[in-house]
């Protein structure tokens, strides 16, 4: 099979902490996106908003912002065309021909603070973002993002028929820690060391196949380095989580 015939999802929970090289952080994910090529992007983002503004402006320093004029951060949109022979077109989310469309989704559940773990929450928003699809979709669905999930405070997640969690269908128990304080030496000295798999990809999808997935962004960038409240010196990673990537094939 060609690999033009796959079709690639990104998805990166950007870290709002400008203190930490935010600029050559940006733009190492930038390098990421621009070495993948994914056709799909989902950043994440939850911070103030002239925060965003400025971390969203070196994005837009790079040329594939531009040519993709993405709706924002916490969004899902169309980055690669994909080939005309599966998914003939775009359009925001959704994308394909009528033979092969799918329906590209993110979202973020509400995560723990130190008054609430919110699990009963994050269970009943997860349950009910999942049936929308049921009810309303009944073609290859993507959901991917940050969700908060936290397998510790909320259990498994609850998935119906169709739906597959697809690093545990193609790598079963193999890590998968997105967030990695024993991985990530930026977290070092820190934060405590946990283990945690917030960012997923959920998929119901009746065209196409789970291809490959991958954590991306794990080593450090090249020369930067910053100091902890320690005055350790420590490396620096694009972001606090690791990126996923995820790829498709048609069936």
């Amino acid at each position: 099979m060609s690999s033009a015939d796959k079709i690639k999802f990104m998805t990166y929970n950007v870290w709002s902490c400008e203190h930490v090289a935010v600029y050559r952080r940006i733009q190492a994910i930038s390098a990421l996106i621009v070495r993948h090529e994914p056709h799909v992007i989902f950043l994440q983002l939850i911070v103030l908003q002239e925060v965003t503004e400025y971390i969203s402006s070196i994005f837009a320093e790079e040329h594939w912002w531009t040519k993709s004029r993405p709706p924002g951060l916490l969004s899902a949109w169309v980055y690669k065309p994909v080939s005309s022979e599966h998914c003939g077109g775009s359009a925001g989310h959704l994308f394909g021909s009528q033979r092969h469309r799918v329906c590209a989704a993110t979202c973020r559940l509400e995560g723990p603070t130190p008054k609430d773990v919110g699990s009963k929450n994050r269970r009943t928003s997860a349950g009910l973002f999942l049936e929308h699809f049921d009810e309303d979709w009944n073609e290859n669905v993507v959901l991917g993002g940050d969700l908060s999930w936290d397998d510790d405070l909320d259990g498994s997640l609850q998935l119906g028929s169709g739906w597959v969690d697809a690093w545990k269908e193609l790598r079963g128990d193999d890590g998968g820690w997105t967030y990695d304080a024993v991985a990530n030496p930026m977290l070092r000295g820190w934060r405590r060391p946990e283990r945690k798999r917030p960012d997923r990809f959920v998929c119901k999808l009746w065209d196409f196949r789970l291809d490959s997935i991958e954590m991306v962004g794990v080593e450090p960038i090249p020369g930067v380095t910053h100091c902890d409240d320690k005055g350790n010196v420590l490396p620096v990673l694009p972001a606090h989580h690791f990126g996923l990537l995820l790829t498709i094939a048609p069936k």
